[in-house]
């Protein structure tokens, strides 16, 4: 079957071809008003596949369709599209080329045929009105431009592990999480290093930040010596570096749950805090107030105990020892963490991000951490942030509006796969000990509509060769797929503990003082699960911006690998709004497993440059060609805070003030951005406001065109 206005009559008609008959061909009748669209790319693409079409004005608020070829069965359709005009007199209409190109025509009047060139679209991503008369275009280059052979070819080392043995029925590999990345001066020369985790069986990978733009990777004693356990979350501590441990695949008691690198003594070593749990998210704050920086350790997951809380626990640091300061022993699968002062009073609170569970606020009173559950307004209703249970992987903050508040991001799941969730429909899992054995077994389920009842998700084949006492139970396929989980496992079903998802989509929480207020990010955002998630300002325009890495292979043997996603910058209006930049526009296509991401201006030429991992695959490093230049900004910190992590600044502007920026010592999904900040100009501020840790407020002026400024605890500048 195909459609095609065979007729010239701006509709689209049928032709339809029949087995063993004649075919049969439909004239489309209908006589409401439409518009047609017709696009002329640019060879050797001329029909503009691949490109989407938006109309705005008609009977809905956007219509939208994307010129494909093929997609019917064996068939494909005419490179046209039709749109309702319902009453309107005016249309709008604007393609978006799959060059990165865009084209804009107002005023489109119903009832017509309209062709669009896209030798006319500007190319800069942004849309120009006049583009459909003037003709005119733009040849601006991606915002970004790959650098990653700086690095020499680095490759994170993923060595396979068959964890379906421990346990069949887990509904994705956890041994391939990683790596984090983290920008950290390790030397105190005011330069960057970049530091990439490793999989067991490889090295901790640190460049050098030789100025100029260069890297050159260090091979000392503690470097060179391959890992026995996979590295997770990466920050850094003066000349150390400290990085999570995972035992996941060993399921051994032996070891640390953090590895520490003393890059000067050129040693390295485990250190045992507590009961053995994979490591996740590390984030480093001072949480006691004492002037040093305390460490979170999250708890990723226990070795064949999938989905049962590990251990998670914030380490006080004493003169440079870690000691127990606080344990959590239910909070859950912790996949991302970060440390940020929301509420201004100089301390920093606890955010965290569960797997099978929900994004977790613990308010820091006077060093020890209070769950803070504030409410949340989302679609209508009034929740708390603790109800939106989801496969959270990072957290972040910043300030996506400007008002001064830190806002919450957080990755997730996505919308584009067979995990869909609601808080009417949630997806489950049920575990516990079905074969007593004292094993701890998975039964995933949902809400099933048409039978009125929690259906298994996993197919009759996995689930009986996993449980083979079923066989007793259920005789076919049929009988299985008629059955209720409650049916299918009977009395043993009783004895399970469950852990449910209502949310799958990658979501903003704009701090309104009092509340959260929940939005979803672009739907490009939705189309892959998202892990890392960092706050920039990409193109320098003095508001804030969201980069997501995403993609996620390594599913169960039922499910097809997540990989609609190759790196995802949204750019903000600085009203909280997220629209997303395509790849042609922002130089940024990673298409492997993205994992950890950092920013950082590794070259100090005033533009935020970005590295993103891969599991089992080469690191890329992007730096910032197309951004306006903004405003260095590196703190003196003191004693042993020398960057100043958990101080937040921002921009003044006169009576006016830009968006806050915070100092973060981890974040996102187990990576560490640069301590030096770039503050991205909307005019020429006259004076840079900070908060340092502690609560202390310092307003700077700053000299008429700074480029770089370095900021003393009493606000007067380092060598002005």
């Amino acid at each position: 079957m195909c459609l095609a206005d065979l007729d010239n009559d701006g509709d689209m008609d049928v032709v339809m071809n029949n087995l063993n008959e004649g075919a049969g061909l439909y004239r489309n009748e209908g006589l409401a008003p439409r518009v047609a669209v017709r696009l002329r790319g640019l060879a050797p693409n001329t029909a503009g596949v691949g490109a989407r079409i938006r109309v705005r004005g008609g009977p809905v608020s956007e219509q939208s369709q994307e010129i494909i070829c093929g997609g019917r069965y064996l068939s494909g359709d005419q490179a046209m599209r039709v749109f309702a005009a319902g009453s309107a007199s005016r249309l709008e209409i604007e393609v978006d080329w799959r060059s990165g190109r865009r084209s804009l025509l107002t005023n489109a009047l119903p009832n017509r045929l309209y062709e669009i060139a896209e030798a006319e679209a500007t190319h800069s991503g942004v849309a120009s009105t006049a583009v459909a008369a003037s003709g005119t275009s733009t040849n601006s280059p991606p915002l970004f431009e790959d650098v990653s052979s700086l690095l020499g070819g680095h490759r994170h080392v993923e060595e396979p592990f068959d964890e379906l043995r421990r346990q069949l029925l887990v509904p994705w590999r956890l041994s391939e999480l990683g790596p984090g990345v983290a920008w950290h001066d390790v030397d105190g020369d005011g330069r960057e290093e970049l530091l990439i985790g490793s999989g067991k069986g490889g090295t901790l990978a640190a460049y050098h930040n030789e100025g100029a733009g260069q890297f050159k990777r260090l091979t000392n004693a503690a470097l060179s010596r391959p890992v026995g356990r996979d590295l997770t979350g990466l920050v850094g501590l003066g000349n150390l570096i400290v990085a999570g441990s995972a035992n996941y695949e060993d399921g051994l008691t032996n070891g640390g749950s953090v590895r520490i690198y003393d890059l000067q003594r050129g040693v390295s070593g485990e250190s045992v805090l507590g009961p053995l749990a994979s490591s996740g998210p590390l984030a480093v704050g001072d949480v006691d107030g004492d002037g040093d920086l305390d460490l979170f350790v999250g708890g990723r997951a226990l070795a064949g105990r999938y989905p049962q809380a590990a251990l998670s626990q914030w380490l006080r640091n004493q003169g440079g020892r870690f000691v127990p300061g606080q344990r959590f022993e239910q909070m859950g699968l912790v996949s991302g963490a970060v440390f940020s002062d929301l509420n201004g009073d100089g301390a920093p609170e606890l955010v965290v991000a569960c797997e099978w569970g929900a994004l977790q606020v613990w308010r820091n009173q006077g060093g020890l951490f209070q769950a803070w559950d504030w409410p949340v307004q989302w679609q209508g209703q009034r929740l708390s942030l603790g109800q939106l249970t989801g496969w959270w992987h990072g957290v972040t903050t910043g300030d996506l509006d400007g008002d001064g508040r830190l806002d919450l991001l957080a990755s997730n799941w996505g919308k584009n796969s067979r995990y869909q969730a609601s808080p009417q429909r949630p997806w489950r899992l049920h575990y516990g000990d079905l074969n007593g054995m004292g094993q701890v077994e998975l039964v995933e389920g949902r809400w099933e509509p048409s039978m009125n009842r929690e259906v298994p998700e996993r197919g009759w084949r996995m689930v009986r060769a996993g449980y083979p006492f079923l066989q007793e139970r259920i005789q076919s396929f049929e009988a299985y797929a008629r059955a209720g989980v409650e049916e299918i496992y009977g009395e043993r079903f009783s004895g399970l503990r469950v852990v449910e998802v209502n949310t799958v989509a990658s979501m903003a929480f704009l701090n309104r003082g009092d509340h959260w207020e929940a939005m979803e990010l672009p739907d490009q955002a939705q189309w892959a699960p998202a892990f890392g998630v960092n706050v920039a300002d990409a193109n320098g325009d003095g508001v804030e911006d969201v980069f997501l890495s995403q993609n996620f292979f390594a599913m169960n043997p039922e499910t097809a690998r997540l990989d609609a996603g190759r790196g995802l910058w949204l750019l903000g209006d600085g009203t909280g709004r997220l629209r997303a930049l395509s790849g042609q526009s922002s130089g940024v296509k990673v298409y492997g497993e993205q994992r950890g991401s950092a920013v950082g201006d590794y070259d100090q030429d005033g533009r935020v440059d970005l590295v993103v991992s891969q599991n089992g695959a080469p690191t890329k490093l992007y730096r910032n060609v197309g951004a306006r230049v903004g405003l260095r900004v590196r703190l003196v910190g003191q004693g042993e805070n020398p960057t100043g992590v958990g101080a937040a600044m921002r921009l003044v502007y006169g009576q006016r003030r830009g968006p806050v920026r915070e100092v973060h010592g981890g974040s996102g999904y187990w990576s560490t951005d640069g301590a030096q900040q770039v503050l991205g100009k909307n005019g020429e501020p006259t004076a840079l406001w900070v908060r340092w840790p502690g609560g202390k407020e310092t307003l700077t002026p700053l000299p008429q065109g700074a480029l770089a400024v370095e900021v003393q605890p009493d606000g007067q500048l380092k060598n002005p």
